[in-house]
């Protein structure tokens, strides 16, 4: 029962993530400023994504055991270091073009908040599998 609370708990979390990211995203894309415009883009492709992810984890947490939950974070956890890496290669090497940078920019900041959220939920799972 646990398990399954803190499952929807990390799904509804990503829920209000993705859309505040779709919704701020839509706000920076319609600004003409090309770094906001890149950074929009990444909020609202990212604020897609994860609603579809989160939504379809909360519909299936029942069948989530603390293991699987906390081996699938730990997976997720090494990739938002890759996101970000990803966005820290876009800014070096594509700064000169201010869209790109703002994608690079966007990145960062949606790996940075999905390392925070699932190092978190992963550290709370291993601490179910150890009881």
């Amino acid at each position: 029962m646990v398990t399954l609370k803190l499952a929807r708990r990390l799904g509804f979390s990503l829920i209000a993530w993705s859309f505040s990211s779709i919704v701020i995203g839509a706000i920076l894309f319609l600004i003409a400023i090309p770094v906001l415009q890149g950074i929009g883009l990444q909020a609202l492709l990212w604020g897609l994504i994860d609603v579809i992810i989160a939504v379809f984890g909360v519909f299936r947490a029942k069948e989530q055991t603390a293991i699987k939950a906390a081996r699938f974070l730990r997976i997720n956890v090494y990739l938002d270091i890759v996101y970000q890496v990803v966005g820290v290669l876009l800014i070096v090497f594509l700064w000169q073009d201010a869209f790109l940078l703002g994608n690079g920019i966007g990145i960062i900041i949606q790996g940075a908040f999905l390392f925070v959220l699932d190092l978190y939920f992963y550290r709370r799972f291993v601490t179910l599998t150890a009881t």
